[in-house]
């Protein structure tokens, strides 16, 4: 039955619908070679993936915010407001004004994110103390297709937007989650296997 299960969702996760690609575990070297690569701004304070599959990749796909290029923006108390996609994000990131103010109702909130995250790196949970005005959460992957030109235009200029803004004095925090497969989720080599034939059985090439 659990196997059952894990297929579902699997086969349901949004991130994965993409053609001619082959999915497969990455890593910190990975992300550091995509970024390096494509010349991403991105800085490495920022960046932050799933801790585990069980608890965390797996929660995120069930509540359909495994998306990617996706924004997800969060208030002062961590409330969930929206979701900024490609169309929406010129005109709020660069004026916070046009934001939605109004909390969405049953959504998770920035606990439900930020407590299922690690560093990419150290492996370390996400804490931060301060209170910002805004948390954004940019979902991105590692994806190498025909629309992977136009994801690195997309990814850079919402990065960019964002740093101006805290450059300008705006009190915000930038979560960049990456939502690849992660090797460090140290899978059993039966697990591994069976995430990596569905997936790409699924959504592959």
């Amino acid at each position: 039955m659990k196997k059952i299960i894990l297929l579902f969702y699997l086969i349901a996760l949004p991130i994965f619908a993409q053609k001619e690609y082959t999915y497969n575990f990455k890593n910190s070297d990975s992300l550091d070679a995509y970024i390096e690569k494509y010349e991403l701004p991105f800085q490495e304070g920022d960046i932050y993936i799933t801790k585990d599959f069980e608890n965390s990749f797996r929660p995120y796909s069930e509540s359909k915010f495994l998306r990617s290029p996706r924004i997800y923006v969060f208030n002062a108390e961590g409330q969930f407001l929206e979701s900024i996609n490609n169309i929406t994000s010129e005109k709020k990131l660069a004026n916070f004004k046009k934001i939605r103010k109004r909390p969405e109702k049953n959504e998770p909130s920035l606990d439900f994110w930020t407590s299922k995250i690690v560093h990419y790196k150290t492996g370390n949970d996400y804490e931060d103390p301060k209170n910002y005005d805004y948390t954004f959460v940019v979902n991105w992957d590692l994806i190498e297709s025909e629309q992977t030109e136009q994801l690195i235009e997309i990814y850079s200029e919402w990065y960019n937007v964002l740093l101006r803004q805290k450059a300008k004095g705006e009190n915000i925090q930038i979560i960049l989650l990456n939502i690849d497969l992660q090797e460090r989720w140290e899978l059993s080599p039966y697990m591994r296997k069976f995430v990596l034939e569905n997936v790409n059985r699924s959504w592959g090439g």
